[in-house]
């Protein structure tokens, strides 16, 4: 067959399965029910236009290349931070599910088959146990694909679909480590020897591991290099290179190609800058690679083969139903899911393709299973071929039962530029700042804490002395500034030269401390780690917070140490200022991901509200497949966390679908004065692996940034600390 013929072929199985999918939309069944039929239509088992040796050897790039989007597309729906929620929900299905579907089809097809006599001539009880377990543990496995491909068709959104798709990847990971237990299982069982017993059980969990460990290595890898690009066909190229590698590599060195693709998604989407560009790129690129694919999968199916199965085939087919079915029935009730929510579930994990062919295709492959060979792939070729044409109408159905039916999905709009330049205080310039507006505050007497300003710079003593005495009148501290010094140079301070150069910053800081009305108490610390130095007069002065400037180069070495030396071992919030401009109030945005974003914030944004009242800008950083009613809801779920303690100026709550975090908060930063970004306490391995928002903001934004790092306990005062409004106002 020329080549000519092979793309006449394709282009008629493309056009027939339109047509077919047209068809069914018509009737309320999913797309890939038409192309399915188109390709069983066309296929060898029907008019012969795609013949077996083309599906064998011609087009199962195809077939490689939709599997590998298919399972980068599932790690999308694997974020942590979403299934914090049903994280108990996923473990109850995943766990009753898997668990029904093996019991019930490795009883169901083991008891039928000893009934039935199958088998080799004088096969007994191990004979038939044998075809049980094998064939249940290629029953737990569904297929992503057709899950896949109706959920993004409908536009589905929520429990049920993320918990289904999910539960795909989990119960595939079964689906393998059990296959290579029960390989060794059966071996016995027909007494043809093969591996250990030990090696063949380890086998399978170690390419599991390997898999996700070398599909997360190439995700980080991916997202770095996507994270630098701009212009979205770009995006398109990187992407599709990493997913195609993650597959290609992984199937050459004979790791599990489905697993290391959801882990490189899992690690893209779960990074703490969220940059999903890269899946939608590959939105724009997957919807003829998904055509051809269902197309080919139905043209793969036999109808014959389920003459041949017969009614073993079809306690196959019935057992593992009712394993899926009342499995995540029953794990779903167990762990609080409502029961329209866990019935639902049960029906979406029908599906069953690409996994079961190729456990199937190792059972054929196998010569220590010969006895049982034929008959194992006759069964599986009989559920395949029934979930096939109606698995992904279930879904469909139980997707429309849950009512997570949404818009579907489709291109998304160009994404901002990156903003790569960053501004800092030109020089040794000092940062303005405006004017002090009003009287002075009054001071609250007797607190016994200060709020500790770390100088070393005198073009931003001014800048940081006037935030840390605002902190400090929140908070009720007195405002101290600490300059540390390395012992040898102690000496120096006190000659009248190096007063005039390095201590006059003390005077700059205790001028501005009193025109707010405060006494600034001042402290030279000797030490050689700046870091130590500036604990320690924290914890000898009870600093309630800590402010310090940022020298403005992004990730500067030095400083980076001093900070991360400094909110390590504080015992309070730490504010590290990265001046762009001048210190002014007016409009702040504050990008949020949790509630937990605002508590750290929050108190930076009342001390500033005490200067005037500022138009602050909550921005709730959501997915982007949210729909309209959901990013209703963000917004008055924004409102509500700021109930019960009132922040001066407007509030202006917004909800954002974002492709890319990062560049959705630098869009909305060039309308705002001011940033305030909460940095959660990260460990040294958590942060290397899902990157820091925060930092990423700060190092690319052109405004003044605020980064507040700290628990919501520690920022957060009890009501007998809080300032009055009387106290908190000036006099």
């Amino acid at each position: 067959m020329n080549e000519m013929t092979l793309v006449l072929a394709v282009s008629v199985l493309l056009a027939v399965g339109f047509a077919l999918a047209r068809l069914a939309r018509l009737i309320h069944l999913p797309s890939v029910t038409g192309y399915i039929l188109a390709g069983l239509i066309l296929g060898p088992g029907g008019l012969g236009l795609i013949s077996a040796d083309m599906l064998e050897s011609r087009l199962q790039f195809f077939t490689h290349i939709a599997l590998m989007l298919v399972a980068f597309a599932i790690g999308e729906r694997f974020e942590l931070r979403e299934l914090r929620s049903s994280g108990r929900a996923l473990i109850g299905v995943s766990a009753g599910e898997c668990l029904a579907t093996f019991v019930l089809v490795a009883a169901g097809v083991g008891t039928t088959a000893y009934l039935m006599g199958v088998g080799a001539e004088g096969a007994g009880p191990a004979h038939a146990a044998a075809i049980g377990l094998l064939c249940a543990s290629i029953a737990v496995a569904t297929a992503p694909a057709a899950t896949v491909a109706v959920v993004r068709e409908l536009g589905a959104h929520g429990p049920v679909s993320r918990l289904v798709l999910s539960d795909v990847v989990v119960n595939n990971a079964v689906s393998v480590t059990l296959f290579g237990v029960m390989v060794t299982a059966t071996q016995v069982l027909l007494g043809t020897g093969g591996q250990s017993g030990l090696t063949a059980v380890l086998a399978p969990v170690t390419q599991t591991v390997l898999s996700l460990a070398f599909g997360i290595a190439v995700g980080l890898a991916c997202d770095y290099i996507v994270h630098e690009l701009t212009a979205r066909d770009n995006v398109l190229i990187v992407s599709l290179a990493a997913v195609l590698f993650v597959g290609g590599f992984a199937g050459a060195v004979g790791l599990s190609s489905l697993l290391a693709g959801v882990a490189a998604g899992f690690a893209v989407v779960n990074r703490d800058r969220r940059d999903v560009r890269a899946f939608r790129a590959l939105n724009d690129f997957e919807p003829p690679i998904y055509a051809i694919f269902f197309a080919l999968a139905g043209a793969q199916l036999h109808l014959q083969g389920l003459v041949a199965a017969g009614a073993l085939g079809g306690a196959f087919v019935i057992m593992r139903a009712a394993g899926k079915y009342f499995g995540a029935w029953l794990g779903g009730h167990l762990t609080g899911m409502s029961h329209r929510q866990a019935s639902s579930a049960g029906l979406a994990l029908l599906p069953q393709a690409g996994l079961a062919i190729g456990l199937a295709c190792l059972v054929a492959e196998d010569p220590t299973l010969a006895p049982i060979q034929s008959l194992v792939i006759n069964l599986v070729t009989a559920s395949i071929v029934l979930n096939e044409l109606l698995g992904a109408p279930l879904v469909r159905v139980a997707l429309v039962r849950a009512g997570e039916i949404g818009e579907p999905e489709g291109p998304t709009a160009g994404l901002p530029s990156r903003k790569t330049e960053t501004t800092e205080a030109a020089g040794e310039r000092e940062v303005a700042v405006a004017p002090w507006p009003q009287r002075k505050l009054r001071p609250r007497e007797g607190t016994g804490s200060c709020a500790l300003i770390g100088v070393a710079r005198p073009a931003n003593v001014r800048a940081l002395t006037r935030l840390g005495t605002l902190l400090g009148h929140f908070y009720g501290a007195s405002p101290m500034a600490v300059h540390v010094v390395r012992p040898e140079e102690e000496q120096e301070y006190w000659d009248e030269v190096a007063e005039e150069q390095s201590i006059g910053m003390f005077r700059t800081a205790i001028q501005e401390a009193e025109t707010l009305g405060y006494k600034l108490h001042t402290e030279i610390e000797a030490d050689d780690e700046t870091a130590e130095g500036i604990l320690r007069t924290a914890r000898d002065h009870n600093a309630r917070v800590i402010v310090l400037g940022h020298p403005g180069e992004p990730r500067s070495a030095p400083h980076e140490g001093v900070v991360e030396g400094v909110v390590a071992g504080a015992d309070c919030p730490v504010v590290v200022v990265r001046f762009a401009g001048p210190l002014a109030g007016g409009r702040i945005l504050i990008p949020l991901t949790e509630a937990q974003d605002l508590d750290v914030a929050r108190p930076v944004v009342r001390a500033l509200g005490i200067v005037a009242d500022h138009t602050l800008t909550l921005l709730r950083l959501m997915p982007p497949e949210c729909s309209p009613d959901e990013l209703r809801r963000a917004e008055e779920e924004v409102h509500g966390w700021c109930i019960g303690e009132p922040m001066a100026g407007s509030i202006n709550a917004q909800a954002a679908a974002a492709e890319s975090r990062v560049h959705r908060v630098l869009e909305a930063a060039a309308d705002h004065d001011v940033l305030i970004v909460a940095m959660h306490p990260e460990s040294g391995f958590r942060q290397a692996f899902f990157g820091s928002l925060a930092r990423e903001v700060a190092d690319r934004v052109d405004r003044t940034a605020l980064l507040v790092h700290g628990s919501p306990q520690e920022c957060v005062l009890d009501s007998a600390e809080r300032p009055s409004e009387a106290e908190a106002r000036p006099e």
